[in-house]
């Protein structure tokens, strides 16, 4: 999993952040893909959704900021990744939109179930709320997670990121 971004990030909760974020807790998305990746990055939008701190709302074709998606790439900067997600922001440090790709070829190399494709959605939904990678092992931000899904420092984190100003930390 991996958030293309160059921010610094602070460590002022379990779960760190950088300096882009959305200008308010809130985003629309749209979903392309199977089905069953439709059920995945569903069933992982409800759960941020659930913490209260960020809301995911579906957007269309013509007018979203994030766009949810699969991929078969296996090489290059990919060959090993379950999930990517690019931002971009502008000089202001908000974010204007992002992509996630699920990269489900390698998930299905390394035999993830259907709820180890959840926690990398959510995992990268949160670098889309502008979360940072953690090195806590309870944390849906843990680098390569697969096993665990948000947690309350996650959602702590979240809260803090949107009381703080883009660009500051």
């Amino acid at each position: 999993m991996l958030a293309l971004s160059a921010s610094p990030v602070a460590q002022a909760s379990a779960t760190p952040f950088g300096y882009d974020r959305w200008p308010h807790p809130r985003v629309t998305y749209v979903v392309s893909g199977s089905a069953y990746y439709r059920r995945v990055f569903q069933t992982a939008i409800r759960a941020w959704n659930a913490t209260g701190q960020f809301k995911f709302v579906p957007g269309s074709a013509a007018h979203h900021q994030v766009t949810l998606s699969t991929s078969n790439a296996t090489n290059g900067q990919y060959y090993h990744l379950a999930g990517i997600t690019y931002s971009t922001a502008g000089s202001n440090d908000i974010f204007t939109k992002a992509r996630v790709i699920l990269l489900n070829r390698n998930m299905n190399a390394y035999r993830y179930t259907y709820w180890n494709r959840v926690h990398v959605a959510e995992h990268e939904l949160g670098h889309v709320i502008g979360l940072a990678h953690s090195r806590d092992h309870a944390s849906v931000m843990l680098a390569n997670n697969r096993y665990n899904g948000i947690s309350h420092a996650d959602a702590a984190a979240v809260r803090q990121r949107y009381r703080i100003r883009a660009g500051r930390l």
